[in-house]
C-alpha cells in the first residue's frame, strides 16, 4: 500500500553479510529513512511476503548461501516488479541450479552474486529496492490515470469528439464508444490508426467485425459482460489481421458508462499488444526450449537402463514441443534403422510407442544416409510422399557424436512447426548422441574392468570341514576403475589352508598388476612352506625387484583340528598363524559375543630390502570368529575423518552365531558392508575387501 516502508528480507545470511547489511541500513533504518532490516530463515520467509503481487509490501529477499534450495525458494517468493526482487547468492555447489533463473526472471527482479563477492550484496540490494519503489510508483500513477479515463465528467459529453472528451481523444491509447448492439459510435486518433477505421466504412459498424468470424462470438461475449456490470471488464487480448496481411494482438478493455443524455454506452480501450505478445511468445518459446534442454540433459545423465532414460526424452520432447509423435531411432548391425524409444499422444503402452508406424522410416533412413538434418511441411490437404497418412510436419536430425552415426531423431505433428524447431532439434540430438555413445562407452569399459578384476580373485572360496568362510569385495564407484583391494584362500601341500587379504597402493591397470604380482607369489611361495616369514619375504623381493609401489597385507595359516568335528582337547584345537605387513588389526569375536583387535604389527612389502614380520598364534574356538579387512572400512573418506579397530570390534559385538546357523561367516561379512555404506555415504572414496572365517559350534 502506498506509503508504506520497504523491507529487505535477510534469509539465512551469514553473520557478516548481516553486519554489511547493518553498516549499509542502519542508520537509516533507524530514523524511517531507509529499509527495515528483517532477519527471516527459508522456512518463514514466506509468511513475509503474503498477499497479492503487486499489491504486497515492498521487499527485496536476500536469499545467503546457507539456503538448500534457493531456485525452489524464489519461486515460491513470486517475483513481481511492483512489489518483490530478490538477490541469491551462488555457491559453487548452487552455480549450476541457478543458471534458469536469468531465463525466467529479468535482471531488475533477480541477480546472482557471486559467493567470493559477497560484499556487492548490500549494493545489489538496493539497486533492486529503488527499482522496486520507482514501478510500485509508476503503477499508481498509470492507474490514477486510467481511473480518470472511465468515470467523471469526461463520459458526459455528446457523439464524436465532444461524446469521447478532449483527453481520451488525444490519449496515446485507443478509444472507441459502442452503442448496445457493439456498433462503432465514435473513436479517436489511436483507435483509428491500429483498427484502420475510416469515416465511411467504419462507423455503425460491429467491433466484432474487425476480428476473424471464430473470436467474434467470444469478442461479444466480452462486451457483453461489460454491458452487464459497473465495474471494468477484464483486459483480453483477441487477433487480427490487418489490411496488409500481417498479424494484430488487439487488448480490448470494455466499461459501461453513461453519456450526458442519460443514455448507455460502452467504452472500450483499445492497445495494440503485438510486439509484446510476440516477445512474450518467444520468451515462452525460448524458456520452453531452455527446460527441455535441461530435461533431456537430466534424462540422459542419469543413472538406470538407457531404454528408460531415451522414453524421457522423447516424453519431454513431444510435450515441450507439442508434437503428437517423436522417435529416437537407433542403427543395427547391418546400419538399419530401428525405433529405441517413441512417444506418442495417442498411445501409452510400451509396445505401441516401439511401433515402426510412429515414423517414416523410408525418410528415416534418407536422413541416416545423408546424415543432414530434414524439416517437411506438408500442404494443407495433401499427402505426405510415398504415405497415405493425412498432411503435417514432420522433422529428422541425425544422432552424431565424435564423427560416427549414432540414430536419428524424429517429431511429426499435424500442425505447423515453427523456424525454430530444427535449433532446438539439433541441440537435444547433440545430448541424446553423446548420452548414447557415453553409455556405450561406460559398458565397454565396464566389460573391461570386469574381465581385469576376474583374474586378481578367487573364483571360489575352499571348503574347510568344520568352519565357514566368506569374502566380499566392493569397488569404489560404479565399477568403471579397477581398485586395488584383493583376498585370496587356498589349501596349502601340508594340509594347511592360506588365509590373505590385500591392499596395493593405487589404482587402474598398474594396481591390477602388482595385485596378480602378489597373488602369484603367495600361492607360489606357500606351496614350499606356508611360514609366513617365508612368504612375505618372497613377497617383498618380488614387489622391490618390480620397483612397484607399497603393499599392506594381512597373512593367516589355519591350522585344522585333527578332528574336523571339533572335539574338545588337542586335537579339537584350531590354530591360526597371523602376519601383518601395515594393515589394519584383525577382529576376533569371542563365541561369548565379546569383539577385539588383535595386536598384529608388520612392515609393508615393497619398501624395505630386510624387514622381519612377527607371528601372532590365535586359537580359533567354536563359535568363534576372525575378520580381516582394508582400511576402507576405517579410512572411507580420507585419513582426516577415520574410524579406529574398536570402533568395528563395537559392531561386531553381538553378532556370535546363534545355534544353527549355517553361514555366520558371511552373516558378520554382510553386517561390517551394511555398517560402511551407511556410515560413510556419499562420502566413501575407497575400495572395500572384507574376509572372515568362523569355526562352526
Amino acid at each position: 500500500m502506498p506509503g508504506e516502508r520497504a523491507r529487505i528480507l535477510l534469509v539465512d545470511v551469514l553473520p557478516e553479510t548481516a553486519e554489511d547489511f547493518e553498516t549499509a541500513f542502519g542508520e537509516g533504518a533507524a530514523s524511517g529513512e531507509e529499509a527495515e532490516l528483517v532477519h527471516v530463515t527459508a522456512a518463514s520467509v514466506l509468511e513475509h511476503t503474503e498477499g497479492t503481487p503487486g499489491e504486497r509490501r515492498p521487499a527485496v529477499a536476500v536469499v545467503g548461501r546457507r539456503v538448500p534450495a534457493p531456485v525452489g525458494l524464489i519461486h515460491a517468493l513470486r517475483p513481481h516488479p511492483a512489489d518483490l526482487a530478490a538477490v541469491v547468492v551462488a555457491t559453487s555447489a548452487t552455480d549450476s541450479r541457478l543458471t534458469t533463473l536469468p531465463i525466467l526472471f529479468s535482471a531488475d527482479l533477480v541477480r546472482r552474486v557471486p559467493d567470493a563477492r559477497a560484499d556487492l550484496l548490500p549494493r545489489t540490494a538496493r539497486e533492486l529496492l529503488e527499482g522496486v519503489t520507482r514501478r510500485r510508483a509508476e503503477t499508481a500513477v498509470r492507474a490514477a490515470a486510467q481511473r480518470q479515463l472511465v468515470t467523471g465528467a469526461v463520459m458526459g459529453r455528446q457523439l464524436g469528439e465532444r461524446l469521447l472528451g478532449e483527453f481520451l481523444t488525444q490519449a496515446p491509447i485507443g478509444a472507441l464508444m459502442l452503442d448496445d448492439d457493439g456498433a462503432v459510435l465514435a473513436w479517436n486518433h489511436r483507435a483509428a490508426d491500429v483498427l484502420e477505421l475510416d469515416d465511411h466504412g467504419s462507423l455503425r459498424r460491429p467491433l466484432a467485425d474487425l476480428f476473424p468470424p471464430d473470436a467474434r462470438a467470444t469478442l461479444r461475449q466480452h462486451l457483453a459482460t461489460a454491458r452487464e456490470q459497473s465495474a471494468p471488464g477484464p483486459d483480453v487480448v483477441f487477433e487480427r489481421t490487418r489490411s496488409d496481411g500481417t498479424s494484430q494482438a488487439m487488448r480490448i478493455a470494455p466499461q459501461r458508462v453513461t453519456d450526458s443524455g442519460g443514455r448507455e454506452r460502452v467504452l472500450v480501450l483499445a492497445e495494440d499488444v503485438t510486439d509484446r505478445l510476440h516477445a512474450q511468445r518467444k520468451l515462452a518459446e525460448r524458456t520452453g526450449h531452455a527446460l527441455l534442454s535441461a530435461e533431456v540433459a537430466a534424462a540422459m545423465t542419469a543413472s538406470g537402463p538407457l531404454a528408460e532414460r531415451l522414453h524421457r526424452c522423447v516424453r519431454a520432447t513431444a510435450d515441450r514441443l507439442g508434437a503428437d509423435r517423436a522417435c529416437l531411432w537407433t542403427l543395427t548391425p547391418s546400419g538399419r534403422p530401428e525405433p529405441a524409444a517413441c512417444a506418442d499422444v495417442d498411445r501409452t503402452t510400451a509396445a505401441d510407442r516401439l511401433h515402426p508406424e510412429h515414423a517414416d522410416e523410408e525418410l528415416v533412413g534418407r536422413i541416416a544416409a545423408r546424415q543432414r538434418p530434414h524439416l517437411d511441411l506438408t500442404p494443407p490437404g495433401g499427402r505426405r510422399a510415398g504415405s497415405g497418412r493425412p498432411a503435417g510436419s514432420f522433422a529428422g536430425y541425425p544422432l552424431v557424436s565424435g564423427g560416427e552415426l549414432i540414430g536419428v531423431l524424429t517429431l511429426s505433428t499435424r500442425l505447423a512447426l515453427p523456424g525454430s524447431t530444427l535449433s532446438i532439434l539439433e541441440n537435444i540430438a547433440d545430448q541424446v548422441a553423446v548420452g548414447i555413445q557415453r553409455d556405450r562407452l561406460l559398458h565397454r569399459l565396464r566389460t573391461t574392468t570386469q574381465a581385469l578384476e576376474r583374474p586378481l580373485l578367487p573364483p571360489r572360496l575352499p571348503e574347510l570341514p568344520g568352519f565357514d568362510l566368506a569374502a566380499r569385495y566392493h569397488p569404489f564407484g560404479s565399477g568403471l576403475h579397477i581398485g586395488g583391494d584383493f583376498y585370496d584362500a587356498f589349501a596349502a601341500p601340508d594340509g594347511r589352508y592360506v588365509l590373505a587379504l590385500g591392499d596395493v597402493c593405487g589404482k587402474g591397470p598398474g594396481a591390477a598388476a602388482i595385485t596378480g604380482l602378489v597373488r602369484h607369489t603367495l600361492w607360489a611361495a606357500a606351496q614350499h612352506t606356508t611360514d609366513p616369514e617365508h612368504v612375505l619375504g618372497l613377497v617383498n623381493n618380488a614387489l622391490r625387484r618390480q620397483n612397484t609401489p607399497f603393499c599392506t597385507l594381512a597373512y593367516a595359516v589355519l591350522e585344522p583340528p585333527s578332528d574336523p568335528a571339533g572335539t574338545s582337547g588337542p586335537s579339537g584345537t584350531a590354530r591360526v598363524r597371523i602376519a601383518s605387513a601395515g594393515h589394519p588389526a584383525p577382529l576376533l569375536l569371542r563365541a561369548d559375543g565379546r569383539a577385539v583387535p588383535l595386536e598384529v604389527r608388520g612392515p609393508l612389502l615393497g619398501v624395505l630390502d630386510e624387514l622381519h614380520h612377527p607371528v601372532t598364534e590365535v586359537e580359533l574356538g567354536p563359535g568363534e570368529t576372525l575378520v580381516f579387512y582394508t582400511d576402507g572400512f576405517t579410512e572411507g573418506a580420507g585419513a582426516e575423518d577415520r574410524r579406529e579397530p574398536e570402533d568395528l570390534a563395537a559392531l561386531l559385538a553381538g553378532h556370535s552365531p546363534p545355534p544353527g546357523d549355517g553361514r555366520p561367516a558371511d552373516r558378520v561379512v554382510a553386517a561390517l558392508l551394511e555398517d560402511a555404506h551407511a556410515w560413510w555415504g556419499e562420502r566413501l572414496r575407497d575400495d572395500l575387501a572384507v574376509l572372515a572365517l568362523t569355526r562352526l559350534a
